[in-house]
């Protein structure tokens, strides 16, 4: 997909693109919730937090949030996975950190895979959803 050329479109697009990001992050912190029988703020201090600190903080300087990525299905293809996998890891160390908990294999594999499933899905969706409102408009 070509990128819109439109500035003010751009910002409004990355904007979205945080917020469907971050939404990732609750999903998974509202699956695990059901499924642990925790409560939700345990369940967002403990696992959304890091997981969307270390995202929204390291993810822009590792271009997550670049117009190639945002709008080029085969560069986000291999961009987010490889900028999650890092940002996942730290986020996981720092999760440790202040849980004051060891790190569970079972989790860390859980975690990466499900949230980086979702964020790619996501992405496409967003993708998807842009491509078709341009055709619309030419």
């Amino acid at each position: 997909m070509t990128e819109p050329c439109n500035k003010p479109m751009r910002v409004v697009h990355t904007a979205v693109v945080v917020v469907g990001d971050i939404a990732v992050f609750l999903a998974f912190v509202i699956l695990g919730k059901a499924e642990h029988e925790i409560t939700l703020g345990q369940a967002l201090f403990r696992t959304a937090l890091p997981f969307g600190f270390v995202w929204v903080v390291g993810s822009p300087w590792l271009g997550a949030y670049k117009a190639s990525t945002i709008y080029n299905l085969s560069t986000m293809a291999w961009k987010i996975p490889l900028v999650w996998l890092l940002c996942g890891l730290v986020a996981l160390v720092g999760r440790a950190l202040l849980t004051n908990q060891p790190l569970i294999l079972t989790f860390v594999v859980v975690s990466i895979a499900v949230q980086g499933v979702l964020l790619i899905s996501w992405r496409g969706v967003f993708m998807l959803a842009v491509t078709k409102l341009a055709t619309r408009h030419d």
